[in-house]
């Protein structure tokens, strides 16, 4: 998960790089929307009967998925700019406080890392062991149970994209502009692909292939094994949105508010968006042959996976940054005008 710009919002007024128009909430569509104290750019959680989301006012939250009411609350000091992952009954979650936290789903700590900087990465978990990255610009394996650090590796800047663990290896890429793969056991270094600019996306796995995106208007399928380019794609602007991988075809936004879909074999172009969108700095999600993605406008979108047809939007007060979570009726998900919403799913 990226780290948004600043966007700000007023009551009924919404506001975007010195842009700025009139909105109204569409309650038609609206479950319910949970308001924090600041933005939800993170990526809600949905895990035995609750969901999980943090905010820009350093509070995890458990929520009431049906009603939106709050189960309880955990304070980390500082904003919560990514998801936390659930594992075996156990969050794990990282804010700016520069602090790893593992809590017991009733809401209690059972211990926090702290790193050099802050953490605005999702942690990774896998065989005991919960993979982060920092502004430090360290790669962390901390062992979920005693809390201790394992190994680090440093990339050479600061770390946003959460760690994509395969086969033993780790990949993540850094602002070092760079995307690194890491033995998962010890930290050691395999190899490096260099980039034009950072790298601040989560990577995907396709098959002997590692996809991901670059602020240098390029979107990458490196050999996994090896590093070795195996073919790039310019696109329209930088890429802050982390690839979502479905049928042989790749989906992300750019700076450039286009949203593509790639072959994931050629990198040839499947479709892009043909209508007017805002700048996408969200990651995408692929459901039953539906794209949804945010917007810097404030919008979630779903378009056809299949033909770029955008289907239906939904506009909130301020930019969406969250990537949602779709069940059979509902969607999930955060928006800058500091709401956590709940909407109906079109059929």
């Amino acid at each position: 998960m990226a780290l948004p710009p600043i966007v700000t919002a007023s009551a009924g007024c919404v506001s975007f790089n010195g842009e700025s128009d009139e909105w109204e909430l569409d309650r038609e569509r609206l479950r319910w929307r949970y308001e924090t104290d600041g933005r939800v750019s993170a990526s809600p959680v949905l895990s035995d009967g609750h969901l999980y989301v943090g905010s820009h006012d350093g509070y995890l939250r458990s929520l009431n998925p049906a009603r939106g009411s709050l189960n309880w609350k955990f304070d980390t000091g500082d904003q919560i700019w990514s998801a936390s992952t659930v594992h075996e009954k156990v969050l794990y979650t990282g804010s700016e406080g520069e602090g790893l936290y593992a809590i017991d789903i009733d809401g209690r700590e059972r211990w926090q890392f702290r790193a050099d900087d802050s953490i605005g990465s999702t942690p990774t978990v896998v065989n005991g062991i919960v993979y982060i990255g920092s502004y430090d610009g360290n790669v962390y394996a901390v062992d979920t149970e005693t809390a201790v650090e394992q190994w680090s590796y440093q990339t050479g800047d600061g770390i946003v994209s959460r760690p994509t663990i395969h086969d033993g290896t780790v990949y993540i890429g850094s602002r070092a502009n760079s995307l690194s793969a890491l033995n998962a056991d010890d930290g050691t270094f395999i190899w490096k692909y260099g980039t034009g600019d950072y790298v601040s996306v989560d990577a995907a796995v396709d098959g002997d292939r590692i996809l991901f995106g670059s602020a240098d208007k390029h979107f990458y399928a490196v050999n996994r094994h090896d590093g070795s380019l195996v073919w790039s794609r310019e696109v329209d602007g930088g890429i802050n949105s982390s690839p979502a991988i479905s049928d042989g075809t790749v989906y992300f936004g750019t700076y450039g508010r286009t949203f593509y879909a790639l072959e994931t074999e050629t990198g040839d172009i499947r479709w892009t968006s043909d209508k007017p969108i805002g700048t996408i700095n969200c990651d995408p999600i692929v459901v039953d042959g539906t794209v949804f993605v945010g917007d810097l406008r404030g919008h979630l979108r779903a378009f056809d996976a299949s033909t770029g047809d955008q289907l239906w939007t939904y506009r909130t007060g301020n930019a969406v940054h969250s990537t949602p979570i779709v069940t059979d009726d509902t969607i999930y998900f955060g928006s800058n005008d500091g709401y956590v919403y709940a909407i109906e799913r079109p059929p």
